[in-house]
C-alpha cells in the first residue's frame, strides 16, 4: 500500500447546488429509476473500530449492475439540451422533442466495460446506434453485456488509453458523438457533464441519511479511475475545513490520480500500467483533465492498495449480502489495508477513530459473473438470496 496527504486541502467552488438539481431532476425522469440502496454495516464497523460505516449498492443501478448510467446519461441528455439551444427540459429528454435532438448522431465512447454499457443503453432508449471501443483483454461478459444493448463493440490492439484515442479518431466522422468520460486538450465539455451526473449518488446518500436521523459522513473513500466519480465527491463536498475528508483509492500498478498529487505541481501526469489488476474500471494510467483540479485541490489523501485487499473486500461484503466486484469494493479494500499495513494512521492522519461515520460508494456488482464466483467462490444469485433484504438499508 502507498499513500500520500496533501499537504494543504482547499476547497473548491462553492455550490453545485444548482447542477445537482437539474441533475436529480433528471435522473429522476428516466424509466426504471429508484434511488439505490445504502446500508450500514454495523459488524464490520465495530471489526474495524469505527462508528459506522455506510456502505452505497450502485450494483442496482438501473440494472446495468454499476453507476456509470449515471454520467452518461446527464452528458447525453446535455448534449441535446445544448443543441435545442437550452429549451429542453428534463422530462422531454425521451419525448419527440428530445429524440429529435439527436438526429442521425451514432453515440461512440471507450470504456473498460461499465461506461460503455452506460452509453450503449442511453442509446437504445434514444433509438441511436452506438460504437464502443475496449482495451485488448476485456472480459467476455463485459464485451456481451454492450452488445447486449445493441452496441457495436470493437476490441483495440492496446490498454485503455488506445481505446480512447480510437474513439476520438472515430469521433471526427460525420454524426459520431463521442461520450468519453476521460477529458482531453479539446475535448472537456462532455466529461464535465458526466462528473455532474454523478451528483446524484451522494444527493440520494445526503437524503437517506437524513431519513435514518444520521449525519453526513466523517469519510469518504472513493475509488479512482480517471477521476469522474472523484471529482463529483469534491463538487458535492466542497468544503476543505467543514466537510467530510476524502480518500482516492486506485490499484497499485495504475495509480495516476496518486502519481500526479505525488509530483507536487499541480498538473496531472499519466503512469505505466502492467494491465494486471484485477480492478478493471480502475485500470486507467492518465486522469481526466475535468476531474483533476478538483480532486487535487480537495482531496485529503490518496491511496494504492494491492489486489489482495479488493479480493478480501469482495468476499467480505459477499457475507453481508452485497455483491460487489473488483472494483466495487474498492473502498473497503483500502480500509482493510490501512488496517493490515498502516496500523499507525488509525485516529491519526486519517482520524480513522471510534467516533468516525465512514461512506463506502459500491460503484459495481458481478459485471464479470465468472470472476466474481471464482472469486467470492459462490455465484451472486447465491450471495443476494442468502440475505435479503440487506440489513439496515434504505
Amino acid at each position: 500500500m502507498r499513500i500520500f496527504f496533501n499537504p494543504a486541502p482547499s476547497s473548491v467552488r462553492a455550490s453545485y447546488q444548482s447542477e445537482t438539481d437539474e441533475v436529480f431532476r433528471f435522473h429522476k425522469s428516466l424509466p426504471g429509476y429508484r434511488p439505490t440502496p445504502l446500508i450500514s454495516l454495523d459488524n464490520m464497523a465495530k471489526d474495524l473500530g469505527v462508528r459506522q460505516i455506510f456502505i452505497k449498492d450502485e450494483g442496482k443501478r438501473f440494472g446495468l449492475k454499476a453507476f456509470k448510467s449515471l454520467g452518461a446519461s446527464y452528458a447525453v441528455y446535455r448534449i441535446l439540451k445544448d443543441r435545442s439551444g437550452g429549451s429542453l427540459r428534463p422530462e422531454e429528454f425521451l419525448t419527440e422533442k428530445g429524440t429529435s435532438q439527436a438526429g442521425d448522431a451514432t453515440f461512440c465512447c471507450a470504456t473498460d466495460g461499465n461506461h460503455g454499457r452506460a452509453v450503449a443503453w442511453i442509446a437504445k432508449l434514444l433509438e441511436r446506434p452506438a460504437v464502443v471501443f475496449m482495451p485488448q483483454g476485456s472480459v467476455t461478459a463485459r464485451i456481451e453485456a454492450i452488445e447486449s444493448e445493441g452496441a457495436e463493440v470493437i476490441v483495440v490492439k492496446g490498454g485503455y488509453d488506445e481505446a480512447v484515442k480510437r474513439a476520438a479518431e472515430r469521433g471526427k466522422e460525420k454524426n459520431v458523438v463521442v461520450v468519453a468520460d476521460v477529458g482531453y486538450p479539446g475535448y472537456l465539455q462532455i466529461p464535465r457533464y458526466i462528473q455532474e451526473g454523478y451528483l446524484t449518488i451522494f444527493r440520494e446518500t445526503s437524503n437517506q441519511l437524513k431519513k435514518m436521523g444520521e449525519k453526513a459522513p466523517d469519510i469518504l473513500f472513493i475509488q479512482s479511475g480517471v477521476g469522474a466519480l472523484a471529482s463529483a465527491a469534491a463538487l458535492f463536498f466542497p468544503d476543505a475545513e467543514n466537510g467530510p475528508a476524502l480518500v482516492s483509492v486506485e490499484p497499485t500498478d495504475s495509480a495516476c490520480l496518486l502519481h500526479s498529487a505525488e509530483m507536487g505541481d499541480d498538473n496531472p501526469h499519466s503512469v505505466e500500467s502492467g494491465g494486471q489488476t484485477i480492478m478493471a474500471g480502475l485500470n486507467c494510467e492518465t486522469p481526466s483533465l475535468t476531474a483533476w483540479p478538483p480532486i487535487r485541490d480537495r482531496f485529503d489523501a490518496f491511496i494504492s492498495i494491492d489486489d489482495t485487499f479488493a479480493v478480501e473486500a469482495m468476499r467480505l461484503l459477499a457475507r453481508e449480502g452485497i455483491v460487489s466486484g473488483e472494483s466495487g469494493g474498492a473502498g473497503l479494500a483500502a480500509l482493510l489495508a490501512i488496517q493490515r499495513e498502516r496500523p499507525d494512521l488509525m485516529g491519526k492522519d486519517l482520524f480513522i477513530k471510534s467516533d468516525k461515520r465512514i461512506l463506502l460508494i459500491n460503484t459495481e456488482s458481478d459485471t464479470d459473473p465468472e470472476g466474481y464466483e471464482r472469486i467470492v467462490g459462490e455465484s451472486a444469485e447465491q450471495v443476494r438470496n442468502r440475505c435479503l433484504p440487506p440489513p439496515s438499508s434504505l
